[in-house]
């Protein structure tokens, strides 16, 4: 199955626009994701999905991935795994293709302070 850049679901959010594929499968999806300040925007705010692997491959910028409180300097060509249930945020200028096994529903995610 092909799936278009103008096939998927555009969320403009603060200081990330996220292009979430269409996934005909409930065990893995795809999104691209540009992220220019801090994701998410609150200051004190972290997400944390309780049930997703998420890979994060970096394609341009250079971003801090805070994962449990732990800093990971990422640019172009690296990568980070974020295990279900910890807690993480990201701040920087970055452009990036995140992978969720299984396939993303937003009911899981949740922002916490």
């Amino acid at each position: 199955m092909k799936v278009t850049k103008s096939e998927a679901k555009i969320i403009d959010r603060n200081f990330a626009k996220i292009f979430s594929y269409p996934s005909p499968s409930k065990a893995i999806s795809v999104a691209y994701i540009e992220v220019n300040g801090r994701h998410p925007s609150g200051k004190d705010e972290q997400f944390i999905e309780h049930d997703l692997h998420v890979l994060f491959y970096v394609i341009k910028g250079n971003a801090v991935v805070t994962i449990e409180n732990k800093q990971y300097k990422v640019t172009e060509g690296d990568s980070i795994i974020i295990q279900p249930g910890k807690k993480y945020w990201i701040e920087g200028k970055i452009s990036y293709i995140a992978v969720t096994t299984p396939a993303y529903y937003s009911e899981q995610n949740e922002v916490v302070k």
